[in-house]
This record gives C-alpha cells, structure tokens and sequence, in this order.
C-alpha cells in the first residue's frame, strides 16, 4: 500500500465519512472515493458500507486497522522533524474543547504559555459536549480537548494530567453555615443549586441520589458561572469543583465548605488523535506540562 492509501483508509475508518476523510487530509472527496475504490479492489473486499451513521467497517477493514494506524503513527512520528510545524513561527489557531469548568481553571495558566512558546499562534475555544467529543477529534474539527469524562475510544490517544475534588460553596453570611466542614445532618437540611454538566461532571448528581436529596434541589443550572451570584444572594448551597469554590470564594461574599461524603474526584484529562499531526502532539505535550506541574489559581 502507498502512504496516501494508508493515511486515506485509516482516516475513513476514523471518521467514517469521505466528506470527514476529504476535509482532514484537505482532498476533494473523489480522491478519496478513487482511492478507496483501489483499496477494495486490492483487498477484494468492500472495507467500508453506507449505514444511517456512516461507512461501517467490515470484518476485513476492523482487522486491518490497528496493524496500519499503528504504521502510519510510526512513519509521522519518523518524519515528524520534516514537518513545516515551528511553535515560533507559526500562525496557526488552534481549536481546543473545553468545559466552562476547563475555561475558568485552565486559559488563565496556557494562555501565557503559548503566547510564550507560539506568540503568532491564537485559541479558538468550542464548548464541550461528552456526546460529540470523539467525532469532532477524529474528524480533525478540533486539536484538543480537555474533560474528566472517561472516553474509551481506540482512536484518541488519553493523557491524564489533574484530578480536581468538590467542595460546597455557601453565602459568607449563612445563616447555619459558618464551619469549614459541614455535618451530613446540616448538609441534609438545606437546599441546593445543582449545576448540571454537558461535560460528563455527574459526581454532586450521583451523591444527591445517594442521599436521597434531590428533592432538595431548588434550583437547576447549566452553567457555574451564575451559581455564585445566586448562592451569594440566598441561604441555597451549591456543589462545584474545588478550583472554582476557591476561585468563586475570592471572588464574591462565599465562604468553601468541606463535603460531608465522599464524591469521586474529576480525573481530568487532554485527549488527542492517536495519530496526531505534529501540532496536535505539540500542543498536547503544552498542555499536559504546563497543567501538571502549576498549581491552578
């Protein structure tokens, strides 16, 4: 098989698209139908079919796709220091995935680093969504992203780098809150905002179920950033990342309170193509560093 033959095969299997293959190797969709159309009658075998929800692979296709996505990653690796790509020069805008957890916490620590490393470079941040994370990555729509929810997909590449707890954030003048940690029979007797997450952040929700309190829940939100200024204003709790409580708490009248329970951590994580260009890898290798050694602030 020619290099294009490999690189146009595993990106199909990826995206399951020719439109999504011709737009992330910058093709015209009949080169790549001409090419899959050698590839099955190399191997005499369709490779790929039409369904609702794409090309689905065939027997053949499945079997052929680690051995060649693992070449095809060698080879880039290999030749990786023939690439155009300098972080010094480039004028690139990198497109990252983030949670409005992420864009509190995050921007503030990468942006001085990448205009440090790449000063020509520029983010560009989409909001994410759980549901559509692996198809915006292997399709080549977005270089990055960063999420505590676990993706279990073969074709990202997992770099874990933070794990972030909960805390509860409470007016400084609560009436029955005035402790750093709170009882589970108080806890129990007040009423909640609970922010639900598009990001796969379901640890307050879980925790609400368990203790039977979701009735308590006064309030529903989408996002973090207006909790603050309702939590402010009310005698209503709210469970948040701990960054963001200690973020909120300076920034407005709230005290951070410890969790009577146990709520599982957000293990947070950057995720890549497993076969990334040479500026995703760059720009993954940043993110981790610089996320995994600083303190968030």
């Amino acid at each position: 098989m020619e290099l294009n033959e490999v690189r146009t095969f595993v990106t199909l299997y990826e995206t399951g698209s020719v439109t999504g293959t011709a737009e992330r190797l910058h093709v015209t969709q009949p080169t790549v139908s001409y090419t899959l159309a050698k590839l099955r009658r190399r191997f005499g075998d369709d490779l790929f079919t039409r369904s609702r929800t794409g090309l689905e692979p065939s027997t053949q296709a499945s079997a052929m796709y680690g051995p060649l996505r693992e070449a095809l990653l060698t080879i880039e690796r290999t030749t990786g220091g023939a690439d155009t790509f300098d972080p010094a020069t480039t004028d690139r805008v990198f497109t990252a995935l983030l949670s409005e957890f992420g864009e509190l916490s995050f921007l503030p620590l990468l942006l001085p680093e990448l205009a440090r490393h790449a000063p020509q470079a520029r983010l560009r941040v989409e909001s994410l969504s759980a549901e559509d994370v692996v198809e915006q990555l292997v399709r080549g729509r977005v270089d990055l992203a960063l999420t505590g929810a676990l993706i279990d997909d073969e074709r990202l590449e997992r770099r874990p780098f933070m794990s972030v707890g909960w805390a509860i954030i409470a007016a400084a003048d609560h009436p029955r809150i005035g402790q750093p940690v709170i009882e589970a029979e108080q806890f129990a007797a007040e009423r909640f905002i609970h922010v639900r997450s598009r990001a796969g952040h379901d640890g307050p929700t879980r925790l609400l179920d368990q203790v039977g309190l979701r009735g308590q829940v006064e309030l529903e939100l989408t996002s973090y950033s207006s909790a603050p200024y309702v939590v402010a204003a009310t005698e209503l709790i709210s469970i948040v990342p701990r960054h963001i409580a200690e973020v909120f708490a300076r920034r407005h009248d709230l005290q951070v309170v410890e969790l009577p329970f146990y709520v599982a951590p957000i293990d947070v994580a950057a995720y890549i193509r497993r076969t990334p260009g040479t500026a995703q890898q760059w720009l993954a290798d940043l993110v981790v560093e610089t996320l995994s050694q600083r303190r968030l602030s």
